[in-house]
Order: structure tokens, then C-alpha cells, then sequence
């Protein structure tokens, strides 16, 4: 009897110790930063959040006023990181918007369809890191608004946050209000002209191909391109040019890019 209840109490605090280790196993893994305009500086942590991007950035702005955001954002693009911006369409005309000035620096910027307001205030960062809450990038923002900025790494968030963004990057952008964007900003989209030329067909083979041959045909950056290398070596080879998603700072967009540029992914 006395062995049963020493086994029984050794059981529940085996018990209490996992349950332990889980929740802060759990607490350790998903983290949030939160940062008040006015005490915490949210505009120097979004630009931090930026410089560290190695794959993609993807925004969804309601107003984008802050050319001290905007500059960091075209740098990174400098640096092979694709950068998605989907504005209001109150962004088009407005006389402080940084989206003439983005588009006239390569950055890809689609408007919303949304006839009121496209009201999103979020940035993913290589689907690790997201960025929302009160907070839109402008000036007064950061320094005469009461407002609130969360910098979360939890992995579930972001995959609904992404898959919000990919729908609004493909289905509800408005192609007249986007070339009326360019157009004010005197830039050509060819990817909305239908009198440009196609490209010609580009193979790449991602089993033999070199990390330079990665950044410069696929358009992506360095740090990228070095990780599907070592994915290759991880494997032993891909299989199939899908095995390339199992990297997160790939994602279904980067496929719909590389289609439209016509280039074709092999393994052989």
C-alpha cells in the first residue's frame, strides 16, 4: 500500500512537471513585443523588423505616409528581398503617400478594390514575424497619436495573416486603380500591359544550379538563396520543385511571380 501511494504521488508530479515544461516550452516559443506610440518609439522597432528581412516583406497599409520606413523597405529591396505593398486607394493621390515614391524605386504596390476603406494595418516578415495593431505607418503615428504596435512570432498568426494577404494581393487589387498609381508616378507595370513582349522561357534546374545563378534568376536575395542550397544538401537533392516550400520564407506568391516571369523550375 505504501509503494502504491509513493507511485501514485511520483505519477502526479511527473504529470505537473510536463505540464510544466510545456506551457513554458509554449511560453518560450510564441513571443510578442508591444509598443505604444508616444513612450516606446513603434517606428523604430518596424524598422528594425525590416532590416533583419531575408526573403520577403509583405504590408498591408491602410495610410503609408513615413519615408523614414519607406527607405529602409527600398533597401531591402536593393538587397534581393521582395517587398509587397497593398495600399488604400486613398494612397494613390494623397500628397504625403510614399506609394509613388516606392513603385519609382522597383517596389511592387497593388491598390485595394474596396470602394471605402481598406483599413489593414499589418506586415509579415519572412513568415516570422508580424506586425499589426493600431499603428499605421505615418509620422503622426508614432509621434502625436495614442497608438499600438504588436511584434509577434508566433507561427500559427502569421499563416492566417499570410494567407489574408495573398488573398488580398491576388483577388482584391484593382488593376485600373494600380496603373492609375504608376501612372502618376510615371512608372511602366509590365505585368498589367498587354502589348508588352513575353519574356522568353528561363529553366532553371535547382538540384545543380549555383547560389549566384538562384539570386539572379530567381530574384531573390543572398541569405534565400543559401538556404535552398543547404535544404539540397539536407535531402540529398529535391525531388520535386515543390520540396523548395518546405523553406517558410517561401510561399505561393514567390510561385505566382516566377510563373509570370515564365520561368521554369526543374530537378533535372
Amino acid at each position: 500500500m505504501q509503494y502504491l501511494k509513493r507511485n501514485t504521488r511520483f505519477s502526479i508530479l511527473t504529470f505537473l512537471i510536463i505540464i510544466l515544461y510545456i506551457t513554458i516550452s509554449i511560453s518560450t516559443l510564441a513571443k510578442t513585443e508591444v509598443y505604444f506610440s508616444l513612450y516606446d518609439n513603434p517606428q523604430k522597432a518596424i524598422i528594425k523588423s525590416i532590416n533583419q528581412a531575408e526573403a520577403f516583406i509583405n504590408i498591408a497599409m491602410y495610410v503609408f505616409t513615413d519615408k523614414e520606413i519607406a527607405l529602409p523597405l527600398i533597401d531591402a529591396q536593393k538587397r534581393g528581398v521582395k517587398v509587397r505593398v497593398y495600399l488604400d486607394r486613398s494612397q494613390i493621390e494623397s500628397t504625403y503617400s510614399v506609394s509613388r515614391l516606392l513603385v519609382q524605386k522597383g517596389i511592387k504596390v497593388r491598390i485595394s478594390t474596396n470602394n471605402y476603406i481598406m483599413h489593414h494595418k499589418f506586415a509579415i516578415i519572412d513568415n516570422r514575424l508580424l506586425l499589426t495593431g493600431s499603428y499605421n505607418w505615418t509620422f503622426s503615428a508614432n509621434n502625436r497619436n495614442d497608438e499600438n504596435l504588436l511584434v509577434i512570432d508566433d507561427s500559427e498568426l502569421i499563416e492566417i495573416f499570410q494567407n489574408q494577404f495573398v488573398n488580398l494581393w491576388t483577388n482584391k487589387y484593382s488593376p485600373e486603380r494600380t496603373r492609375q498609381l504608376y501612372q502618376i508616378a510615371k512608372v511602366n507595370f509590365p505585368f498589367m500591359s498587354t502589348t508588352s513582349p513575353k519574356s522568353e522561357v528561363q529553366k532553371i534546374n535547382i538540384n545543380t544550379v549555383s547560389p549566384e545563378e538562384l539570386t539572379s534568376i530567381l530574384q531573390i536575395s543572398e541569405p534565400l538563396a543559401r538556404k535552398i542550397t543547404a535544404l539540397r544538401e539536407k535531402l540529398g537533392g529535391f525531388k520535386e520543385p515543390k520540396d523548395l516550400l518546405q523553406l517558410p520564407e517561401l510561399s505561393s506568391l514567390e510561385w505566382q511571380e516566377w510563373k509570370e516571369q515564365r520561368i521554369i523550375i526543374t530537378v533535372n
